[in-house]
């Protein structure tokens, strides 16, 4: 886009994106149906930049107008996460000007359908307390020495080292943290700020409920984090494994909680079945199919590939993770990034003498490759494959054990009969078919054991099956519904092409599962305003009628 292409982008009325155009014109049109703008008790929804998320919070808003009378409020949280890099340009679009043009163009399409503003992560609205929230950023970031883990960092009780670790990897962008680079001292700042304005929102207006697209990084999980704090209901939608999921003081994660997929799966009925089923579709996604739990992906990991193999008998294999990607949106990862991560088990690995590669992530951006670089000139003697290598071809390489902090290879390679080293409260941390250290001793001595095997071949395709049937399939045929119809709006929204959005959309009111979810916000609202009509009560005393 060209200088004045930005120029008017900026100035815009509305958001310049045609698909956002036809969503605004529709709810717009079914909002104007329905009374209650305005009118207690309220609920809120983050406002998110990006055509899917504005239509699906539209949508339900005003499902949730139709059945009760209620009005909703925005949560703008553009901050840092409006530009990816640094310099001046980067600067400029973080700024608080061009933050306040573009969410003010995002606010207006919203005010119709969701209703007013609860708060901006930037706004100029209290420069003192702003100044104040930086002064104490200084200070702390000051005391902090270059090799401080800072992932426990907690502010007026809310963990936020965690999210501001993750926003320095995505958004600085770096695949390592460094705790006294300044563009630190500007997420803390901001993650100050943000708290400051979301206790004072949520206390002050008490929504019936928050809806939020995910849960990572400062702009998305201060706000829910906060809200939890307060005792309110918060639900989030950032997948179809976890759409609606209604979030806790203890699960505030916006991925599926696998605590109890081994002991589930273990009382159910007819197992057998339910093994075969998966069976079937965890064989459709190793032969190279794309399947609803890859929905993601444009191609499969598993296509196949014409890349040689090198020596893989009795090696461990390192599957990479995206190093500018949150390390954190799994709970209790014992290492503050995916460099620290890999540069730990390279060390273990080398000092133990075991034979190891090297595998890139199927998924690999751009900057990864800069990454990987960094990696080999730290580490001249690493072997790395290329990434388009399968896991099939690896096992019938005679790879021995692989190592990932949290990825779903896990279970790919337990159905293949190989086990697996974790480091974090993963999906599969049920199943013994790996071994998941919450110690760096612990991780230590996993890796320099990588040949231990708990179970036999058989029992660990058994857990793999299992684990797969209730990661992906379990629920009903209602919830699967939910499922595949969140893949088809995903990739319809995200297609440049792509026409008709709305139509794509309004096909979730069909589906009863979302239904029910719309019952389940509409109880909040009511059980939120029974809750304020009691506090009137108690502070205004018996109705005495003259």
């Amino acid at each position: 886009m060209t200088f004045f292409g930005h120029l008017r982008s900026l100035f815009a009325r509305i958001p310049r994106n045609h698909k956002v155009k036809e969503l605004n014109s529709y709810f717009t049109e079914e909002s104007n149906e329905l009374t209650g703008v305005g009118v207690t008790p309220s609920f809120a929804a983050q406002v998110v930049e990006d055509p899917f998320f504005y239509g699906l919070f539209s949508m339900i808003s005003v499902d949730v107008r139709r059945r009760i009378k209620c009005s909703g409020r925005q949560v703008i949280t553009r901050s840092d996460n409006s530009y990816v890099g640094r310099g001046l340009r980067a600067f400029l679009m973080r700024s608080g000007l061009v933050g306040w043009f573009f969410s003010s163009q995002w606010s207006r399409v919203n005010r119709k359908i969701l209703g007013p503003e609860g708060y901006r992560s930037q706004s100029f609205n209290y420069p003192f307390l702003d100044l104040y929230d930086f002064w104490r950023a200084l200070v702390l970031w000051r005391s902090w020495k270059n090799s401080e883990d800072i992932t426990q960092l907690v502010f007026r009780d809310i963990l936020v080292g965690d999210l501001i670790v993750d926003s320095y990897l995505r958004f600085c962008p770096s695949p390592y943290f460094l705790v006294k680079d300044r563009f630190v001292l500007k997420l803390l700042w901001q993650a100050f700020r943000d708290i400051r304005r979301a206790y004072d929102f949520f206390s002050r207006d008490k929504p019936s409920f928050y809806l939020t697209s995910y849960c990572t990084y400062i702009p998305h999980g201060i706000a829910v984090r906060v809200a939890l704090q307060l005792g309110l209901p918060v639900y989030v939608f950032s997948g179809p494994l976890v759409f609606g999921k209604k979030l806790s003081l203890n699960d505030y994660f916006h991925k599926p909680d696998a605590s109890d997929y081994y002991s589930n799966f273990e009382k159910m009925d007819l197992q057998a079945d339910k093994l075969t089923k998966a069976e079937e579709q965890l064989k459709y996604r190793l032969s190279g199919g794309i399947d609803e739990a890859t929905f993601y992906m444009k191609h499969s990991a598993y296509s196949p590939s014409d890349e040689k193999v090198g020596d893989v008998k009795g090696a461990v294999v390192v599957f990479l993770h995206n190093f500018y990607d949150s390390a954190h949106v799994y709970e209790s990862l014992i290492f503050q990034d995916f460099w620290s991560w890999i540069c730990f088990t390279i060390d273990s690995l080398i000092q133990s003498g075991t034979k190891f590669w090297i595998k890139p992530h199927p998924k690999q951006i751009l900057l990864n490759d800069t990454a990987v670089q960094l990696l080999i000139k730290k580490y001249p003697q690493l072997q790395i494959m290329p990434p388009r290598i399968t896991n099939l071809q690896l096992v019938e390489g005679g790879m021995v054990c692989g190592v990932t902090a949290y990825g779903t290879v896990a279970h790919e390679l337990a159905y293949l009969g190989v086990p697996s080293i974790c480091c974090a409260k993963h999906p599969h941390h049920s199943f013994k078919f790996c071994r998941t250290a919450k110690k760096l001793d612990e991780y230590r001595d996993f890796l320099q054991n990588p040949n231990f095997r708990e179970l036999s071949r058989n029992e660990m395709r058994r857990q793999a099956l299992a684990f797969f049937y209730m990661h992906n399939i379990n629920g009903g045929e209602e919830n699967m519904a939910l499922r595949r119809q969140f893949n088809s709006y995903f990739k319809l929204a995200n297609d440049s092409q792509g026409d008709q959005l709305t139509q794509e959309l309004i096909k979730f009111r069909e589906l009863p599962a979302y239904n029910e979810l719309i019952d389940d916000l509409v109880k909040e609202v009511r059980l939120s305003s029974s809750k304020q009509l009691n506090c009137s009560k108690k502070r205004n005393g018996p109705y005495n009628p003259v």
